[in-house]
């Protein structure tokens, strides 16, 4: 026994195996769980990927700050005889020490649990892995979890654990109400995907910033505990940059996203529709056509279908996209986890029939003989929506006013009053198979 808890003590040293193997196994099973349900997505990519280890960090990273916390309340508080501020141990090595230990078991588990994911992009995914987003988002796990030290060592006593925990989610959770905080946590408030990334700016940013409050953290922890305090001009310079390093995304924020301009595109046309996506995009080509095409033959007037369908993915600037129905472009966000049968027959609709929402009604459709005008008008729109993405469905649905007519009808009717239904004119009494 004594041998091999000898020969094992290096790789936990000076830390008791169980205060690092459970805050592990946690780590572990928490990744594994909440990444299991993408290996089955539709259109993976690396782009994608990249900021997912910033975003699948949020939990687990609480639990290694949690963990760094009780290392530091249990074995640097004062009562202990070898943990006095006197005694040797508690400079800057053993403190050090604890903090690699239980940082680098708890980000092992985490990358163990992106393994899985990680195969399933590798075996079909397409771009490149986001280099910056990946090395920031890692820094990032490594000095929030030294922040959860520092808050243990500061506080010394069971009350650290929450309060470094509570803390570091605080933290992770900046970026979901102001965009300015991405730059200074672990992900961003969107989902990156293939053809547009992280900004590379803002992806060093983190990197610089993780990187430095990593050192002054490191700094602070023999500060904390050392008699009497003597502040460094090298810790002073690097507390002071943290908080400029800080202030300064919040007086210039970063833009998120920018667009990568790369990838060659994959297209075909049907009915005088040209559907174009990315070459990364190519498996989901003929499941959009199939898609497209009986939502747009159903509204049977070819003048009003888009000259083309593109995937986001290839579009270079904001500019391309605002303008997209000025110029005849129906642009389809294609993602990680999509639901093309959902979403395809949708936007197709949506190119189709007039938004309710500027007809007037502010967003309320009725059939109700007491309803308002607006809200009766817009229950048309609203349900030859429903009616034209049930084409691409193959099935019947309830369609309001539109339920069990046939095809031939509604296209003669389109084609009669095209311009009152684009100027939302049309009441369902209007509707011919109503009077």
């Amino acid at each position: 026994m004594k041998p091999a808890a000898t020969r094992a003590s290096p790789v936990f040293w000076p830390v008791p195996p169980m205060f690092v193997l459970v805050p592990a196994g946690i780590i572990l099973l928490l990744t594994l769980t909440s990444t299991w349900g993408h290996l089955s997505w539709r259109a993976l990519d690396w782009v994608h990927l990249s900021s997912e280890v910033g975003a699948q960090a949020r939990v687990p990273v609480v639990v290694a700050a949690g963990a760094a916390a009780l290392v530091a309340a249990r074995f640097t508080r004062p009562t202990l005889v070898f943990a006095q501020r006197w005694q040797p141990r508690v400079q800057r090595d053993v403190p050090w020490r604890h903090c690699a230990v239980v940082a680098g078991w708890c980000l092992a588990a985490y990358l163990a649990g992106l393994v899985p994911l990680t195969l399933a992009v590798a075996g079909r995914g397409a771009g490149v892995p986001d280099v910056s987003a990946v090395a920031g988002a890692l820094a990032g796990f490594a000095a929030l979890t030294v922040f959860g030290y520092v808050c243990g060592v500061a506080l010394r006593g069971a009350l650290a654990v929450p309060v470094a925990t509570g803390l570091v989610f605080l933290l992770t959770s900046l970026p979901l109400a102001a965009d300015a905080w991405s730059a200074l946590a672990l992900q961003l408030p969107v989902s990156p995907s293939l053809g547009r990334q992280e900004s590379t700016a803002l992806g060093l940013y983190r990197l610089g910033y993780f990187m430095l409050l990593t050192v002054a953290l490191s700094w602070t922890v023999p500060w904390l505990l050392r008699t009497p305090r003597r502040v460094s001009a090298a810790h002073g310079f690097a507390v002071a940059a943290v908080a400029v390093a800080v202030a300064l995304p919040h007086l210039r924020p970063f833009p998120l996203l920018a667009y990568a301009g790369a990838g060659a595109e994959v297209c075909a046309e049907r009915d005088g529709v040209r559907a174009c996506v990315h070459e990364g995009h190519r498996d989901e080509l003929a499941t959009i056509v199939g898609l497209a095409a009986p939502v747009f033959d159903a509204y049977g007037l070819p003048s009003a279908a888009p000259a083309q369908v593109r995937d986001l993915s290839l579009a270079k600037d904001d500019d391309e996209v605002l303008n997209g129905a000025e110029r005849g472009v129906l642009w389809l966000r294609v993602y990680p986890g999509w639901d093309p049968h959902q979403e395809v027959p949708a936007a197709a609709a949506d190119w189709l029939v007039p938004d309710v929402f500027r007809c007037g009604s502010g967003g309320v459709a009725s059939l109700d003989p007491d309803a308002e005008p607006s809200a009766r008008r817009a229950a048309v729109l609203e349900g030859l929506r429903t009616w034209l993405v049930s084409r691409a469905r193959g099935g019947p649905s309830d369609a309001g006013p539109f339920t069990g007519v046939s095809a031939d009808q509604v296209r003669a009717w389109i084609r009669r009053d095209a311009d009152r239904l684009a100027a939302c004119e049309v009441a369902p009494e209007d509707l011919p198979w109503r009077t």
